[in-house]
């Protein structure tokens, strides 16, 4: 699910070509896709996908907010799931930057299964994930995290299935060898594959990076609604945990 122009070294072609070659052969119980129809990208699951996702967090969010706090602030729990979401954080981001070194906005050019694209079918998903669930340690709202669960499920079912189609439809059996080498989530575990030279598309880095900014915003508003959920004086209305 990654497509860049990469440049790579004439001599150091042979390690790399091994691994492009599994792509292009199909393999024995290869999906027959060459007949196969594109799925509808305006289906309800997909255009209506951001949407739901953001009406489930809110709902979560606000709830949270107006609940008596189920961690004592200052206390170790407290600073132990502090340390857990901004680790889980920043390391969600940082895949993202990774992957989008690699992907370059070039994702309907050709099949690559180099970088983070090696480990796991899906890294800027994986690490979106990482971001939205790294603020249920922050608000350490169990609510939240249910809904970040619901919100994460249905894109692994309803929403990346419909992409994996298309990619299936457009590369064929390239697309199904990667598919069946790949995990589509879970890292494996193994050689990250990656050239020396990888040309990078600076206007997309530029763009992740102001995606990043605004990203940064919601931790930093989980602390502080953690902060004020704490006062005496602060509305509890709900009894969510």
């Amino acid at each position: 699910m990654i497509s860049a122009n990469l440049t790579i070294p004439a001599q150091d072609d042979a390690g790399l070509s091994g691994s492009e070659s599994l792509l292009s052969e199909p393999p024995n119980d290869a999906p027959t896709v060459a007949h196969s129809r594109p799925p509808l990208s305006r289906t309800f699951r997909y255009r209506w996908r951001m949407h739901l996702t953001l009406a489930v967090l809110l709902v979560a969010w606000v709830g949270a907010s107006i609940s008596l706090p189920v961690v004592q602030s200052g206390s170790l729990t407290s600073i132990v799931t502090d340390y857990v979401g901004w680790l889980m954080f920043f390391g969600g981001l940082a895949l993202r930057f990774w992957a989008t070194r690699f992907i370059g906005g070039r994702k309907s050019h050709e099949v690559v299964c180099y970088g983070p694209y090696s480990l796991t079918r899906n890294p800027l998903y994986v690490g979106t994930f990482l971001m939205i669930l790294s603020l249920a340690f922050l608000l350490k709202s169990p609510t939240f995290a249910i809904a970040t669960s619901i919100a994460i499920a249905y894109y692994c079912v309803a929403v990346v299935p419909l992409g994996e189609r298309f990619l299936r439809h457009e590369f064929g059996t390239t697309y199904a060898n990667y598919c069946a080498s790949v995990p589509g989530w879970l890292p494996r575990v193994g050689t990250i594959y990656a050239p020396q030279l990888v040309s990078v598309n600076f206007q997309t880095m530029r763009s992740e990076i102001n995606r990043a900014a605004w990203w940064l915003l919601l931790p930093l508003l989980a602390e502080l609604h953690t902060y004020l959920r704490a006062w005496p004086e602060w509305p509890h209305y709900l009894n969510w945990p």
